[in-house]
């Protein structure tokens, strides 16, 4: 792995616990709504794990997240089909 994937991840990380931070849910919760393990989620946080398509989905769903906030191409959290028009 390249330095700037490590980096690419971390990113991923650091924004997936500030939403989890701002909707007050625990590894544990969001494991649990997933069915994958705490230490998983602890991974994706800390940059040693990068999701699967479908355990991103499954984030991207359950914190109702836009995906490409999370993976560091948009600035915009909130998912286009949950956007009013």
């Amino acid at each position: 792995m390249k330095t700037n994937d490590k980096n690419k991840y971390k990113d991923f990380g650091d924004r997936l616990s500030l939403i989890m931070y701002k909707q007050n849910i625990s590894n544990i919760q969001l494991a649990n709504a997933m069915f994958v393990s705490p230490s998983t989620i602890s991974g994706y946080r800390t940059g040693r794990r990068s999701p699967t398509v479908a355990d991103l989905a499954a984030i991207v769903q359950i914190l109702n997240v836009s995906a490409d906030y999370l993976i560091g191409t948009s600035e915009i959290t909130t998912r286009p089909d949950t956007t009013e028009k």
